[in-house]
């Protein structure tokens, strides 16, 4: 499979989340607080490189790749690279490339789990359950009553499937975008580059 269909294959499990996501939020009125970014500061966020293709790509396309990837490999904060921390703040920030967030970025506050046990339960972030403990409470009660929401053991499986060597293995994850904008340029190293945005294709 090509770069660009597994992009394509990526940004389509995307939009099917951001559907399921766009759900949740309207039936519960859970939303991530205004200009936090508490979840983005963890040093241990672990991600796929595979989830992070179609950011890679993007570089590529605009013809960052390499300067993002020479920062990258001169970075020593484990923080997503990514990741816009407000100054002077330990909780507020923003995504600099949103559109192109990671799955584990979408899924995290909106999806459940699925224990070995066949247990579902609710993921979602100290300051929610803080500031929305009603609304947590009743989508963890939904899914007791059998309430459909997003599954994160489902998209990481669809994943995995798209490319089971870049979708299966949760690296750190500025490793996991380091080895996404490798992927893209080991693909083109001896190929011809691709259209320009808006004509691509499989």
């Amino acid at each position: 499979m090509s770069i660009i269909s597994k992009v394509k294959a990526v940004e389509k499990i995307f939009a099917s989340l951001d559907q399921e996501i766009t759900a949740l939020q309207t039936t519960s009125g859970l939303r991530c607080i205004a200009g936090c970014g508490k979840c983005c500061f963890k040093p241990d966020v672990e991600a796929t490189p595979l989830e992070f293709l179609p950011f890679a790509f993007h570089l590529y396309l605009t013809n960052r790749i390499e300067e993002k990837y020479d920062l990258l490999l001169e970075r020593v904060s484990s923080i997503c690279t990514i990741f816009e921390p407000q100054e002077s703040s330990l909780v507020n920030g923003s995504c600099s490339e949103y559109k192109f967030r990671g799955l584990i970025c979408r899924l995290f506050g909106y999806s459940a789990v699925r224990n070995k046990y066949g247990k579902t339960s609710f993921v979602t972030c100290a300051p929610l359950k803080t500031q929305s403990p009603e609304k947590v409470a009743a989508i963890e009660s939904g899914i007791g009553n059998g309430e459909s929401v997003p599954m994160m053991n489902d998209y990481y499986f669809q994943i995995r499937s798209v490319d089971p060597d870049l979708g299966n293995n949760l690296l750190p994850i500025n490793q996991a975008i380091r080895q996404a904008m490798e992927a893209v340029m080991g693909y083109y190293a001896y190929r011809e580059p691709p259209p320009a945005p808006g004509m691509l294709s499989a």
